[in-house]
């Protein structure tokens, strides 16, 4: 069962010329973008938005940014200032998008134009902790150097899990390895066999967004071989 709990976002008032505040509906304040949703969302859920304080029989529509494809929604402003309540669908996938508005016209803010915009997190955020290491520190005696970490989501282990871990020297890749994660959310990736040149070393690890949660990656720190 969905949870709603409203949650309001105001754009602040928009100035015309330097010192006289925008005209918008009703007079003096700016439109705003009204959200009713729980604060994270099921990747493939739906929002419900309401725009208000526009002119009467503007049009307004919403569309995520940089996601081609989607599905839109639009609503006529009724003669409260406010838009029916419009309904779109997340992304399947976890992350986090813009929620934005067209450009709601001069004539329609009472103002400037302006287009409204909202933050939306879809999915769990995960959160990588990850270590580099060697058990020698000189290339001559040909070491093995392994990194380790845990992936979560808040407290709460994200368990197997695939993660990609990239070793770099000097910032460019020497060698990239896949790993999952145990139930504890533990992953391990032993770089065995490898031949290194001495420098500093760091580790990209790199977890892919899937329906639950959200991609992050994480960088360690140096490790230096001599």
């Amino acid at each position: 069962m969905k949870k709603t709990l409203l949650a309001s976002f105001a754009v602040a008032a928009l100035a015309v010329g330097s010192v006289a505040p925008a005209l918008a509906y009703p007079a003096g304040q700016a439109p705003t973008l009204n959200l009713s949703s729980v604060s994270r969302l099921t990747p493939g859920d739906s929002v419900s938005v309401v725009v208000a304080r526009v002119k009467r029989g503007c049009n307004v529509e919403l569309s995520w940014t940089g996601r081609s494809g989607m599905e839109n929604a639009s609503a006529t402003v009724k003669s409260s200032g406010k838009t029916s309540v419009m309904t779109i669908p997340t992304p399947t996938t976890a992350g986090v998008y813009t929620l934005k508005t067209n450009q709601i016209s001069a004539d329609c803010s009472g103002g400037s134009a302006v287009s409204l915009s909202r933050s939306i997190t879809v999915g769990k955020l995960a959160s990588i902790v990850a270590k580099l290491a060697t058990n020698k520190g000189y290339v001559s005696a040909k070491p093995t150097v392994s990194v380790s970490g845990t992936v979560k989501s808040g407290s709460v282990s994200v368990a197997s899990k695939s993660v990609s871990v990239s070793l770099k020297l000097d910032g460019n890749e020497v060698k990239t390895l896949t790993t999952s994660t145990n139930a504890q959310g533990a992953f391990n990736a032993n770089f065995s066999g490898t031949i290194y040149s001495a420098g500093s070393y760091t580790a990209v690890v790199s977890f892919n967004s899937d329906s639950t949660y959200a991609a992050k990656s994480k960088t360690t720190a140096v490790l230096k071989l001599r």
